[in-house]
């Protein structure tokens, strides 16, 4: 154990120190950074925008018995006789923007939206919108009048109850699919820097020297479980980050008040990364010890790449029938499960025999494909520029 452990150590060691590595590393940190940048700008430049007096023409007096918001609301609103009266307001400033409404108002509903150069955003519609609700509403009752302004919250609840979801709190269903992505860049790019370090060391012949004190089978366990190690490093710096920018602008964009992280959600995706990496990673240190160069291994490892995307193309069929045949199917499947899970996980309750037989699929498929990487090793270790046959490989594969 100490072997594999030191082995794991020296390729953390080796992955992280990579240019590409960095690069991939500090990637998704530079979209977040400019992501934080352009929400500070926009936000600012939104709340500047939409706060302050909006005017509005009434012929009808349509808006006659309209309640105004407090002195200190975001939007007040201030009633002028004629149209050209509120373009001066406009002109001076002293106003931000202006509806001039139809004189049959209170039946077509027609108005027009006048604004100076830059366009108020979507806050001073609403505002304007519960103005003119709340003159409909005058001869309802308070309570009954505060409801209706509020509008329907709707929620979706699985059958069993156990999973709920609002308008209020879609990042909640859009999340696994974030961190799908992530999976996805991190997966690829871990597994194709062991295929690389495989391919590397039997050209320079260090595996010569390394094969003389550790078995293949210590050999290949600790470079994957260090490749795991670089997999977690990435995904931790890149969930820090997200984390330190929804921070940043939580306070300045209202659809980020409302993420709420699942516990359950956070420990499944930790324990199918984890699983993945493993799977993927002894998969490419095999692929690595066969082929003659990385890119021979390349055209080897596509069939397993496209075997991880594999969600993606039933997409449409896991998100309409989450707990269908193709969804269960593709999650009790070491290569697709991850991805698979993690998509049925925003749309529904998974049985908990489906999320327990997944997993221990994985961890079977693990510790059978490391055996597996160790056994194609020993067989191609010293082939130097020769890639070993599919049928000799299993020729020589004894169970």
């Amino acid at each position: 154990m100490k072997k594999i452990l030191l082995i794991a150590l020296r390729e953390y060691e080796r992955q992280v120190a990579r240019k590409a590595f960095i690069g991939v590393l500090l990637f998704p940190l530079f979209i977040i950074a400019i992501a934080v940048v352009v929400g500070f700008v926009s936000a600012s430049s939104t709340i500047h925008s939409d706060q302050g007096v909006v005017g509005y023409v009434d012929p009808g007096n349509a808006l006659a018995r309209a309640t105004h918001p407090p002195a200190d609301a975001d939007n007040t609103f201030q009633k002028f006789d004629t149209a050209e009266a509120a373009q001066a307001a406009l002109e001076q400033k002293q106003i931000i923007a202006y509806y001039v409404l139809a004189p049959d108002f209170a039946v077509s509903r027609q108005a027009e939206f006048r604004y100076w150069q830059n366009e108020p955003g979507n806050r001073v519609r609403r505002a304007f919108d519960n103005f003119v609700r709340s003159a409909l509403l005058a001869d309802i009752p308070p309570a009954t009048a505060t409801r209706l302004m509020e509008g329907p919250i709707f929620t979706q609840t699985t059958l069993d109850g156990s999973r709920t979801f609002d308008e209020n709190n879609i990042m909640s269903f859009v999340l696994p699919f974030i961190a799908g992505i992530l999976f996805i860049i991190a997966l690829f790019s871990g597994a194709s820097y062991l295929l690389q370090a495989v391919v590397d060391e039997k050209e320079n012949r260090t595996i010569e020297i390394v094969v003389s004190s550790v078995t293949p089978m210590q050999l290949m366990s600790g470079k994957v479980i260090g490749l795991a190690g670089v997999g977690l490093t990435q995904v931790l710096v890149w969930l820090i980050g997200a984390s330190v920018a929804v921070f940043l602008l939580r306070d300045r964009l209202e659809f980020l008040q409302s993420i709420t992280i699942d516990p359950g959600f956070v420990a499944l995706a930790f324990v199918l990364f984890v699983l993945q990496y493993l799977i993927y990673g002894a998969i490419m240190a095999g692929i690595g010890s066969i082929v003659a160069d990385a890119k021979q291994g390349q055209s080897y490892s596509t069939p397993f790449t496209l075997a991880a995307m594999i969600p993606w193309f039933f997409l449409t069929a896991i998100l309409f029938d989450p707990n269908g045949a193709v969804a269960v199917v593709l999650s009790l499947f070491p290569l697709s499960a991850p991805l698979t899970l993690l998509v049925r996980y925003s749309m529904t309750s998974i049985p908990a025999w489906q999320l327990v037989a997944a997993i221990g699929v994985m961890i079977l498929t693990a510790i059978g494909a490391m055996w597996l990487a160790a056994r194609i090793f020993r067989i191609g270790m010293l082939r130097f520029g020769q890639r070993v046959n599919l049928s000799e490989i299993a020729a020589n594969i004894r169970f």
